[in-house]
């Protein structure tokens, strides 16, 4: 088994190599700041797990290692170029963001046949400073969706049949499944990561825009926005090719809100704290994606403009 290198010392990143620590998973961390990077990581039952000391800068992986990017979007190409270096024996590359455009930065800097895994994960964690420092908190279960857009179609359609054409992509797959399960194989991973844009495109602009938790979403208040949103996601969506319907969009973003009710959302959390949003990889997405293919969308448009003014 590979040992996982995670990127960056984020909540998601951090829970990733807590639950590596816990399943016995070789890991090491290498954080933009060591002074912000996690100690331990509190679970939902209680318990605490402490993580081993980062490691201060990069090193040359073996192509049996797996390198996971738990950034944000704006975050990736920088990330990238720093280790790019140390990647010649070309350990599978694993894309773990929320919104869309990781893809292109890591073709345009890696290339087109790279070995690259692009996941998208709805676990829960909350990065807490205390006067101990700082502590990763797993605040909901959840499940990863992963996949391989450099592999050739037709697109392999089981882990199993990945695994006979391109072996240390399934691998890579066993070991993060090991680290933090479940991780689910996707055929489709594009169209795995639209669906969570669609969530993503309703909750966390109007999250962020009214200062409130996921569950407020389903209000009656918000309903035209939401039905615009979800029409918009969907014009654009099937422009490129997917198949969604707008109602069923609108139902799962509904499903989903009420179902992470509790939760501030991760751009009411970067405006909250004065972060740069990832309103670009989101709203902003559709948006550029949508003025490729002439298609208004005006209710994306008035997001992103209006998030951005948050910051001012």
């Amino acid at each position: 088994m590979g040992k996982l290198n995670i990127v960056g010392g984020g909540a998601i990143g951090s829970l990733i190599a807590a639950s590596a620590q816990k399943n016995g998973v070789p890991y090491d961390c290498y954080p933009r700041d060591m002074k912000t990077m996690p100690s331990c990581a509190h679970w939902q039952n209680g318990q605490t797990t402490a993580l081993k000391p980062a490691k201060p800068s990069p090193i040359v992986l073996p192509k049996s290692d797996v390198l996971i990017f738990p950034l944000k979007v704006y975050q990736l190409k920088a990330a990238l170029m720093q280790w790019l270096p140390y990647l010649t024996q070309q350990p599978t590359v694993v894309l773990l963001h929320n919104g869309m455009g990781g893809l292109e930065v890591a073709r345009d800097l890696l290339g087109g046949d790279y070995p690259l895994l692009l996941a998208t994960t709805s676990h829960g964690a909350l990065k807490v400073s205390t006067s101990n420092g700082f502590h990763v908190k797993y605040t909901g279960v959840g499940a990863t969706q992963i996949g391989a857009p450099n592999v050739n179609k037709p697109s392999p359609q089981t882990l199993t049949d990945l695994s006979q054409i391109v072996p240390q992509l399934a691998s890579a797959i066993a070991t993060l499944d090991n680290a933090l399960p479940p991780v689910q194989y996707q055929s489709n991973i594009l169209k795995a990561l639209w669906t969570k844009l669609s969530v993503n495109a309703v909750i966390n602009p109007l999250t962020a825009l009214h200062n409130i938790q996921n569950k407020h979403i389903a209000k009656p208040e918000f309903e035209q926005s939401r039905i615009a949103i979800c029409d918009e996601f969907t014009q654009v969506a099937n422009a490129y090719g997917l198949d969604f319907d707008a109602l069923s969009v609108h139902e799962n973003v509904l499903s989903v809100a009420k179902a992470t009710g509790e939760n501030y959302s991760s751009m009411h959390q970067d405006v909250a704290h004065g972060r740069q949003t990832e309103i670009d990889a989101i709203n902003g997405y559709i948006v550029d994606m949508a003025t490729k293919k002439g298609i208004p969308v005006p209710e994306n448009t008035l997001l992103v403009e209006r998030v951005k003014a948050l910051k001012l």
